[in-house]
């Protein structure tokens, strides 16, 4: 097709830029704009206002609330430095147990002590003290099924120097029927308005108890007493629990306890209690030192020498006996003892800590009379720092009440010395 002029209709070359006709353009002209400047004020008060923008989100993001949520373990750092918050059930302080397993028997209850431990990340060096004057408030909450048979408890927390290095503990009870899932949860909820939360799963295991009296078992001497320990150790599962009531006889070897650990409860028959004449002797193993062996209603009498209870596992010993001995329960080695509502009287020494390790759940040596003794209670040596309570005992006519050797912690505030 020609090209013809926009303007005048009159033919046109194919390359004219203009009609020679008409002499018209044959571009379209755009008028050009100049452009607007912005006033250098504005441009100031927008970057201003970007500014103050970052500066509140920062403000916002550095300043606002937080919340620090881990299992077993929770750093948290303040303008102090750092610290490490640990929850566990040992006696290390380092050791985070983001899962917690515990055994139950046929008892009622059991109970363990949850500790909160608060140490300076660099130093490692306890900062318990100055931590909780940071928080405004903490708590040990317990997540579980609300059908549970047997809810698991815990106490309030408390800032105790009963367990060496602590900020704070709670007594968990629980049951072999306490049902899982079940969560122990450390809150804190800090003067900044932070909250920190450190969580453990608690698993209960239900456990066997063999029960052994004199209908089903021979428990008539020592010999017969040695021979079914020494089949129960070898044939039941270090776990379970062993009970044994022993008739109202005299047992005149001593026994030999091992591999696990044994509940004795003795009994009564026309004023003649169970009694032991040589003695017990508890002897370690390398994976034992969680067991702990029960003693009940047992009469210890001796002939002035030996040791009534020699313990190298742990045990606890209940309404027990001790008469004559060179040493009536002594604790040695790495392992704990506890003693209460039990009679020592006109031994050489009563109780005898010597042990430099050991779990030491419980700190009750209560209810005890220690009467006529050459020395009432020697610690020589005992684990951890942790203040032994005598409250309710009653010491008599004692050549030494107390020989703290190794300035071990007591709570003698509500003992009796006549």
């Amino acid at each position: 097709m020609d090209k013809t002029c926009p303007h005048c209709g009159a033919a046109l070359p194919g390359e004219a830029s203009f009609c020679p006709h008409c002499g018209e353009s044959l571009h379209r002209r755009r008028n050009a704009r100049m452009p607007r400047r912005v006033p250098a004020r504005l441009l100031r008060a927008l970057a201003l206002l970007c500014l103050a923008v970052l500066l509140s989100a920062a403000a916002f993001f550095y300043l606002s609330p937080k919340v620090y949520e881990e299992a077993g373990e929770v750093s948290y750092t303040d303008a102090d430095g750092t610290y490490q918050l640990v929850s566990n059930v040992s006696t290390d302080r380092f050791y985070p147990m983001p899962e917690i397993a515990q055994d139950a028997g046929e008892q009622e209850s059991y109970r363990f002590p949850l500790r909160l431990y608060i140490s300076h990340r660099d130093s490692g060096a306890d900062a318990s003290g100055i931590f909780l004057q940071k928080a405004s408030d903490w708590s040990l909450e317990v997540y579980q099924p609300a059908d549970s048979a047997w809810p698991v408890k815990a106490s309030e927390p408390q800032a105790t120097d009963a367990f060496s290095g602590t900020a704070l503990v709670s007594y968990i009870d629980f049951s072999r029927e306490s049902k899982g899932p079940i969560e122990l949860v450390w809150t804190l909820h800090m003067n900044n308005r932070d909250t920190i939360r450190i969580r453990s799963a608690l698993t209960v295991t239900p456990i066997h108890t063999y029960r052994y009296d004199s209908q089903n078992a021979d428990l008539t001497d020592s010999r017969a007493l040695q021979s079914l320990i020494d089949q129960l150790a070898r044939e039941t599962n270090h776990k379970d629990v062993v009970a044994i009531e022993l008739p109202a006889v005299t047992y005149d070897a001593p026994l030999i306890l091992h591999s696990r650990s044994f509940s004795l409860t003795g009994t009564e028959t026309e004023g003649r209690r169970t009694t032991f004449t040589a003695g017990i002797q508890m002897r370690a193993q390398a994976d034992d030192r969680d067991w702990i062996s029960d003693f009940t209603g047992i009469d210890f009498a001796g002939d002035g020498t030996g040791v009534g209870i020699s313990a190298a596992n742990r045990v606890r010993t209940t309404d027990c006996r001790f008469f004559n001995w060179k040493t009536a329960l002594l604790s040695y080695g790495d392992t704990w003892v506890n003693t209460m509502d039990c009679l020592f009287e006109g031994n050489g020494t009563g109780l005898y800590y010597n042990s430099d390790g050991g779990s030491h759940s419980d700190t009750r040596f209560t209810g005890n009379t220690f009467r006529s003794n050459g020395t009432a209670v020697l610690l020589e040596n005992v684990s951890g720092g942790v203040r032994m309570d005598f409250t309710d005992c009653r010491f008599e006519g004692n050549g030494t009440d107390i020989d703290n050797r190794c300035q071990q912690p007591v709570d003698i505030s509500h003992a009796i010395f006549q």
